[in-house]
Parts: structure tokens; sequence; C-alpha cells
């Protein structure tokens, strides 16, 4: 009786919750999760949930669940883990949980066709072994709403043909396996682009990994943040996505970068930094997404917890003050 009552009363508290910021455009947002998020009381995540549901998100992707020490699938990371999502609940939140990610992957995926082969099977077998350990505890979750594939596609590497195959055949089998592991959620990736190819030739890699995993739910990093596409050219970018998931009836969303970087790859060899962007910036970002017809399925933040709301970021009280201004009820 006692958790019942507590569950009406978390449910009474969250249409206000939610309301603060009825014009809100982000109603997804990513978070990182860290080794030291473990630490983290019970109280301070309920502060912390509290307030992302309180910008009107609604969905939060966390990037990955096994990242260096990091292991949610296990204990203790899948007791911290089953308390975090009641808690995500209990504030309205949905999540579409990250599997495995390689801090290696960007240098891996330049190998030869045979160890690149073995290198994405091995990813593979990784994230699947994560979602079936976190499916068998944790999969009737009512907050769990789907798997985030970690690694990202780039449009640097994927140039040549056995390439593309061999990516093609990776996202074919993780997705199936994926949605037979999990018939009811969802299966997401990001993508972005570096100019490395012409938006001509991201379509056509794209409709081939669309059309081996049509299931997938393609994200396209916006790269504001990072800067190295010129915003015009970028949008020609989008607009190929939007084509195709118009044409094909795929769902897609756009990832809008809240941050300017300042050091770190691509820029640098130096550790990555970064600002809260200005809110003049992501005006134009939002403007760019308004200009595509249909448009894509979601826009999700990059992110919410980091650069609206942390307060140790560069630029992030001017930021939040700007979209509450903007957004939210005063």
């Amino acid at each position: 009786m006692k958790q019942l009552l507590f569950w009406l009363l978390m449910t009474m508290t969250l249409p206000a919750a939610a309301g603060e910021c009825p014009g809100a455009p982000f109603r997804s947002s990513f978070l990182q999760p860290l080794l030291s998020d473990l630490e983290r009381s019970p109280d301070e995540w309920q502060a912390a949930l509290q307030d992302i549901a309180g910008l009107g998100v609604e969905t939060l992707y966390l990037q990955w669940s096994v990242f260096g020490e990091l292991d949610l699938s296990r204990e203790p990371g899948i007791r911290f883990l089953s308390g975090w999502l009641d808690q995500a609940h209990a504030n309205g939140l949905r999540v579409v949980l990250g599997l495995a990610a390689d801090a290696d992957y960007g240098t891996q995926i330049s190998a030869p066709a045979d160890e690149l082969a073995a290198y994405l099977a091995n990813l593979r077998e990784r994230s699947l072994a994560a979602a079936a350990r976190l499916e068998a505890e944790l999969g009737r979750h009512p907050a769990l709403a789907g798997w985030y594939i970690s690694e990202e596609i780039d449009d640097r590497t994927w140039t040549q043909a056995w390439q593309v195959d061999l990516l093609r055949e990776h996202l074919r089998s993780l997705v199936s396996l994926l949605t037979q592991l999990s018939p009811h959620k969802t299966v997401s990736i990001s993508t972005y682009v570096s100019g490395s190819q012409s938006p001509d030739q991201f379509e056509r890699l794209w409709r081939a990994l669309w059309a081996a995993a049509p299931e997938l739910r393609v994200l396209l990093q916006d790269g504001a943040g990072v800067g190295t596409v010129a915003r015009p050219h970028h949008h020609e970018y989008a607009l190929r996505v939007n084509r195709i998931a118009a044409r094909s009836k795929r769902y897609w969303g756009i990832i809008v970068e809240l941050f300017s970087q300042q050091s770190g790859p691509p820029l640098d060899d130096t550790p990555f930094s970064a600002h809260a962007a200005p809110i003049t910036r992501i005006l134009r970002q939002m403007g760019a997404i308004q200009a595509l017809k249909p448009g894509p399925n979601e826009i999700v933040a990059f992110s919410v917890p980091e650069y609206l709301l942390d307060s140790s970021r560069p630029g992030q009280a001017e930021l939040l003050s700007q979209y509450r201004r903007f957004y939210c009820r005063s």
C-alpha cells in the first residue's frame, strides 16, 4: 500500500514539472554515465532527474552501459541502474540504454578487412551480452524503452565497398538480434559528418545501411558544436537523411549540440573541452531543423545535463537563463 501511494503521489506531481517548459524543443537528451555516478546519492539523482524533466525532457539516452571500468549490466552497476530507473520513471522519464562502447573504436574501424570483421563481431558480441543481462534483470521495467548502439557512424571511415558491406552486416545482425531479444524496444544509433563524403555519397551509405536494418532509428548529429562542416553545407546532409526517411518510412532524429568545442579532436590533440553555446546559435540550429520538410521524428539535445544544468560549465548560467526565457514559464 505504501509503495502504491508513493507512485500515485509521484505521478500527480509530473504534469506540473513537465509543464514548466511547454515550448521546449528538446523532448530527449543524452546523458553520459560515469563510474563516479554510482557514488552519487539517491537524493542527488532525484534532484538531477527532476531538473532534467523540468526542462521538458521526456526521454534520456544513456550513451553506454559498458565503457571502461563502468558496467551497468553487472553488479554493482545493475543494482544502481535498477534504482536509477525507478527514479527516472518517478520523474516521468523514459530511458534508451546504450550498450557496449569502446574507447579505441575510432582507430579500430580503420583496420584491414579481416581485422575489422573480427573487431565488429567482438563489439557486437559484447553489446548483445550486455543487452541479454539487462533484459533478464530489468527488461520489464516501465522506464526502459529501448537500446542505443554506442558506436557512431562517421562519413570518413566507411568509404570503400568492402567496409560498407562489413558495417551493413554488423548492423543487420545486431539490430535483428536485439529486436528478437526485446521485441517491444526501439534500437537507435547516431551518425555524423565531417565533409569527407559528399551529401550524395552519404545518402548512398545510409540507403544501404537502412535497407539492411529498417527498424533502426538514426540520429544525425548536427555538428554545430564541433563546427567542422559549415552550417549551410551540413543542411544538405540533413536533407538527404530526411529524404530517405520520408520515402522509406524510416524513423530519424537530429542531435542538437548545445556546446562550443574549445579543444580536443578534431580541433587539436589536447583533451576535449567545451563551453555552453550561446542561445543565438541554438536558435539558428532550431531554425535549420524547422526548414526540413517533413522533418525529423525527434530532436535530441547533447546535452541537457552537461550544458544546461551543470554549473561548472562555462556559459551554462547564461544559456539556462536565456533558454528559460525563450521556452519556459517564468
